[in-house]
């Protein structure tokens, strides 16, 4: 059995229980999922386990998103007709906007002292992202589940 480390204290996590979590894809269809909710045994924080085909803070399924935001899901698609709404695209487009900076820092930062890959990823001239969304179709899900899970959280867009 593994257990959980709370991102916020490296504390360890206890399974606490069980809630429902919707998750809404291409088209506006709605599924039902159970996540595992867990308290830190250390801070008292309360922590949902989330799968990858989730965001924090967002409904609509992570492929979806990062569909909108490599410009493959737009209005016109067949697929989505209404669902995600125009608003909601432009929303998670400035989402990605306004996270930018923060994202190349995660980035940065877990390469230099996660993955020990030496000052030059802290220096370099590129972008990161870039990099990780051109080389894997999954990218989205690649670097939230890197920048929550190592405690780091990005701007949710509040409206």
């Amino acid at each position: 059995m593994t257990s959980h480390i709370c991102p916020r204290c490296q504390g360890i996590l206890a399974y606490r229980d069980s809630r429902v979590r919707i998750r809404r894809k291409e088209g506006g269809r709605k599924e039902r999922l159970m996540i595992r909710r867990f308290r830190c045994k250390n801070c008292h924080s309360y922590h949902n386990e989330l799968p990858d085909c989730l965001s924090p803070y967002k409904h609509y399924e992570t492929e979806v998103i990062s569909g909108v935001l490599d410009g493959v899901v737009t209005p016109e698609d067949a697929d989505s007709e209404d669902y995600p709404s125009m608003q909601t695209m432009q929303r998670w487009l400035l989402w990605l906007q306004v996270n930018l900076t923060n994202i190349e820092g995660y980035l940065r930062s877990a390469g230099y002292s996660i993955f020990r890959l030496g000052e030059g990823v802290l220096f370099s001239k590129g972008s990161l992202l870039e990099a990780i969304r051109k080389k894997y179709q999954s990218w989205l899900e690649i670097i939230l589940r890197l920048i929550y899970n190592s405690g780091g959280f990005l701007v949710p867009i509040p409206w």
